[in-house]
């Protein structure tokens, strides 16, 4: 089970608009002041609902982070299935193409997805999900896109697939770091680099 840092749920859709206002407001001011000076109330404050409002929906700061991560993830899966859709004879290989230029581009358009990506679905996150939650260790950004690779994308299963999975993830993750660091749109050369190794791996596991 997913841990989403959401203590209600909303239901109504008044409560679903304040929700999405709060996130919002937490990811522009992510991108302002950063992790550390963030605080509830000043999310409060931008999202024009009490403070009292942030705490009835979310586990406070670390809730808001691990709501916002899976927003993000989401995302990235409406932007995987569009361009799933316009491909032909996918392959891991170009998958893994993709991927990779679907999260450069949030990087470059999405608010306050440089100080949180998808880290909180991830061991190892400054609020991640706590292990045990879900199979091996909680790591659902593995398992998401895994399963979206075989159950929506029509990949061919992968041997010991999460363990590549988390490879292949975290290969990425180094190649968008380097590629971001001193360059807001991130520096071409970094990311075809990172888009050989990537593509070269998962070929490599395909063909297997």
């Amino acid at each position: 089970m997913e841990n989403s840092g959401v203590r209600r749920r909303p239901v109504q859709r008044r409560s679903i608009e304040r929700v999405e206002r709060i996130l919002d407001a937490c990811a522009g001011l992510l991108d302002e002041v950063g992790f550390d000076a963030l605080t509830t109330a000043e999310v409060a404050r931008r999202a024009r609902v009490p403070a009292a409002t942030v705490y009835q929906f979310f586990d406070g700061k670390p809730g808001m982070m691990r709501a916002l991560a899976l927003r993000n993830l989401d995302l990235l899966l409406v932007r995987l299935r569009r361009r799933a859709a316009a491909e032909h004879d996918l392959t891991w290989r170009r998958a893994a193409e993709i991927v990779l230029e679907e999260t450069a581009g949030m990087r470059r358009t999405v608010p306050g997805f440089t100080v949180v990506d998808f880290a909180d679905t991830r061991p190892g996150g400054a609020s991640f999900l706590p292990a045990g939650q879900t199979q091996e260790g909680g790591d659902i950004l593995a398992e998401r896109l895994y399963a979206f690779a075989i159950d929506e994308a029509g990949l061919p299963p992968l041997r010991d697939p999460l363990r590549a999975m988390r490879l292949a993830i975290e290969a990425a993750g180094v190649a968008l770091r380097l590629a971001f660091q001193h360059s807001r749109d991130g520096d071409p050369a970094m990311l075809a680099h990172g888009r050989t190794l990537l593509t070269a791996y998962l070929d490599r596991l395909e063909r297997d």
